[in-house]
């Protein structure tokens, strides 16, 4: 058992619902890597998805860092505005 492993373990201890949590997080990040790869590709700045989601670039910079609790609908407005409103986005996350 690594240290990972331990604190994964005392944290469970601490709260049973703590690998569901940690699994939540994981695949938020995994989407938000995918959004920032579809900006990128889809050859937008941070400040044109700033623009079109009529916010500052700063708070795209800060969904992209994927340090802050950002709400479901703000993360939905992101989507948007970085695929260019495609119907669909096609991920992997697991």
């Amino acid at each position: 058992m690594d240290d990972l492993d331990r604190s994964i373990a005392r944290r469970t201890a601490k709260n049973p619902r703590y690998p569901e949590m940690l699994q939540a997080e994981v695949r938020r990040q995994r989407l938000i890597a995918a959004l920032i790869a579809e900006r990128k590709a889809n050859h937008l700045t941070q400040a044109q998805v700033a623009a079109e989601m009529n916010v500052s670039q700063s708070v795209v910079a800060e969904i992209e860092s994927s340090k802050a609790d950002v709400r479901y609908s703000t993360l939905d407005r992101y989507a948007e505005a970085v695929t260019k409103h495609k119907k669909r986005l096609d991920l992997t996350l697991a």
